[in-house]
């Protein structure tokens, strides 16, 4: 784990933290039991990490760290929240705060998480991912706005961002169709999206767009840290990818979009 040299206000920098989601994700879609179905015709969906709601993944993380690595949240206060309340924001609550240092006060960090999906659970496209990390609305909660909320209420004494997706392609299809034989038709509605994108489906362009914006706008601080991981248990994720940035404390324009 790196350390601050010259700030001993807190110990895990933002790699560590992508880093833990990274191992934590995949262990999550091991060992989850969570099954999820469809609002709309009740079918079940393949157990996985990626079926289950953000706040659920959060917590399940949550607890994978702090069982696997628990020297990183000693000595106490040992504060984990999953979520934890803004104070100064009736109702609004950021995904996941936790301290991992011996000093009180506001959380050493506070992180609102992102699930930008490429494919839903039905394999089918999803067309509002680009809205979930770029979105300027209120309505539609994205990455971007979260990124303003916590910059301005000032949550934690550091601040960031961090969201989880998948990539697709011929060869990861390949390999969902050998461990998942029963999921054929749910691989199929995949290899039809990748087919509409040249062969390709990934989140790389929209995280480069993103960080432009960020930087551009003084948002962000560092650059962005990222970690990949795997998670086949069920045929609609595998090839995952951790991303992260940490919130700058300058003041940003009024409007940031």
């Amino acid at each position: 784990m790196r350390r601050h040299e010259e700030d001993s206000e807190g110990d895990v920098e933002l790699q560590t933290i992508v880093d833990r989601y990274a191992e934590g994700l995949a262990a999550v879609d091991a060992s989850t039991a969570v099954q999820k179905f469809n609002q709309r015709t009740g079918a079940a969906y393949p157990v996985s990490v990626k079926s289950l709601g953000e706040r659920e993944a959060v917590a399940a993380v949550d607890d994978w760290w702090a069982l696997t690595y628990p020297q990183e949240f000693t000595p106490p206060p040992n504060m984990h929240a999953v979520p934890y309340a803004y104070p100064g924001l009736q109702g609004a609550e950021c995904d996941h705060a936790f301290t991992t240092d011996s000093l009180g006060g506001a959380p050493e960090w506070a992180i609102e998480v992102k699930k930008p999906e490429l494919i839903g659970n039905n394999g089918k496209r999803n067309d509002y991912v680009v809205a979930k990390m770029l979105s300027p609305y209120l309505k539609d909660r994205g990455l971007l706005h979260d990124v303003v909320r916590l910059r301005d209420q000032g949550l934690g004494r550091r601040r960031a961002v961090l969201g989880y997706s998948f990539n697709y392609d011929a060869a990861s299809c390949a390999v969902a169709r050998r461990l998942h034989p029963a999921d054929v038709a749910t691989i199929r509605e995949i290899e039809k999206v990748v087919a509409l994108n040249d062969g390709s489906l990934t989140i790389e362009p929209l995280l480069a767009f993103c960080n432009g914006i960020l930087h551009t706008r003084n948002l962000v601080v560092g650059g962005m840290a990222r970690a990949n991981f795997q998670a086949w248990r069920g045929p609609y994720a595998g090839e995952g990818i951790v991303f992260a940035w940490e919130i700058s404390d300058a003041p940003g324009p009024r409007h940031p979009w």
